[in-house]
């Protein structure tokens, strides 16, 4: 397989390109997972690799005063197979981590000559948070989970942090920053919240103690489920609503 042949077809959505993965491919990426897997513990921070998800990752900083929202730009496509391979010879041969690396990326859309990761592959979401673990960014990150008074969550290419000191939480920002840049995995100054008493994330409000979802995603979950003739789609509306805010769910 070449980065050509690896997938169907491809679309795109607001957040980026979407390539759906031949069924070799496919194949192929669930066994990639399973490998990185067995050699590789993922932070416990790391929520989309863990139960919980993105909630979870939200209710870990409810108890702090202040709040940090930061988005890694273009994650995935600052993943090329150079940095895929140099990240994963560590725990595979050279040959072995060039070879995961190839036929794990896609050619850039706009730009032939450069390989990203893409989003739709199974294995890239595991591929990219061993290429965030073992960046300037990552090292910058995983200190700052081990410092005292600081909660640090990741959600793949969104970063929260949290402190009751707020002159704390600005410094954790400007090493942040640093790092970002010394990684070449930039932030998005577009979509940084904070730090702040309150900041948005998933279309979640996160403040001390209190989660609320955001009025305009509550009206569309609200219409979704009065439109819908599917109980399944209706419980699990309300599930998710009750698990990020049980007064929002007395509302439907």
């Amino acid at each position: 397989m070449t980065p050509s042949d690896q997938w169907l077809y491809k679309f795109k959505r607001k957040s980026g390109w979407v390539f759906v993965p031949t069924p070799d491919t496919l194949a192929y990426g669930k066994e990639i997972k399973v490998l990185i897997e067995k050699r590789w513990k993922a932070p416990a921070y790391y929520y989309h690799l863990r139960q919980g998800g993105h909630v979870a990752a939200l209710q870990q900083h409810s108890s702090n005063e202040y709040f940090l929202h930061l988005d890694i730009k273009s994650f995935f496509g600052h993943i090329n197979a150079t940095r895929i391979t140099r990240c994963l010879k560590g725990m595979f041969s050279y040959v072995k981590a060039r070879e995961i690396a190839i036929h794990s990326t896609v050619h850039h859309p706009k730009a032939k000559h450069l390989s990203i990761l893409p989003f739709g592959f199974v294995q890239s979401p595991i591929i990219a948070s061993v290429c965030l673990r073992m960046s300037t960014l990552g090292n910058c990150l995983h200190e700052l989970h081990k410092q005292a008074g600081m909660e640090v969550s990741v959600y793949m290419d969104d970063i929260i942090l949290s402190s009751n000191n707020l002159d704390d939480l600005k410094k954790a920002l400007e090493k942040v920053e640093q790092a970002s840049e010394r990684s070449i995995l930039p932030l998005n100054k577009k979509k940084q919240e904070g730090p702040d008493r309150m900041v948005t994330a998933f279309n979640i409000k996160l403040s001390r103690n209190n989660l609320d979802i955001t009025a305009e995603r509550l009206g569309e979950f609200q219409s979704i489920y009065h439109a819908s003739p599917n109980p399944n789609q209706k419980a699990g509306i309300l599930h998710y609503v009750k698990t990020v805010n049980a007064s929002q769910a007395a509302m439907f």
